[in-house]
């Protein structure tokens, strides 16, 4: 991977919480970008704090971080993490690799043309918005759902679509929501 993701793609693509993802940039775990972008090693450690399922100090986490790097540049199956532990890390890299390689080809086949939607990125040969699909699954409803009302979606589509909504928020302030007039 040679394009560096932001926080938001990278709690969309691991899992983890945005904040969490920011507060190991205060710590100063990856140095100093700015604005904030993460390499590969970065997303695949994020994605290792979220399947250890452990709360980590700043130090410990630095040191994770530092093996996971090191693992991946020296094309190591599994790093130690402690004196009795591993973390199989080509199981991690492999999961991350997919994930983002079936986002990236998906987000491909995305139109984004001013004169629909006034540029808002849809489905091919539609007017459906992705962020429509997307923040649907976020107000929680059920991929049935969304397929009874929109058949020609695949599995991909509106799983990869509550991704794309994740990882790219609406800019701006939000609408405000109009009521309906009295009676």
């Amino acid at each position: 991977m040679t394009q560096r993701l932001t926080p938001a793609e990278v709690a969309a693509l691991t899992g983890l919480d945005e904040r969490a993802i920011r507060k190991d940039l205060e710590h100063g775990i990856f140095g100093a970008s700015s604005p904030p972008r993460f390499s590969f090693p970065a997303v695949v450690y994020f994605r290792a704090i979220v399947l250890l399922g452990l709360r980590l100090g700043a130090k410990d986490r630095r040191q994770l971080y530092r093996a996971i790097a090191e693992g991946l540049a020296a094309g190591k199956a599994t790093v130690e993490i402690g004196s009795i532990a591993e973390l199989r890390l080509a199981s991690v890299k492999k999961e991350v690799e997919e994930k983002l390689d079936r986002f990236t080809e998906w987000k491909r086949r995305l139109v984004t043309d001013e004169r629909i939607l006034g540029g808002e990125p849809v489905f091919p040969r539609s007017r459906l918005a992705v962020r429509r699909i997307g923040a649907m699954l976020l107000r929680g409803a059920s991929p049935e759902e969304i397929r009874e009302d929109y058949p020609r979606l695949t599995n991909e589509d509106i799983e990869l679509a509550r991704l794309y909504t994740l990882a790219y928020p609406r800019l701006g302030r939000p609408r405000a929501q109009l009521e309906a007039p009295s009676r």
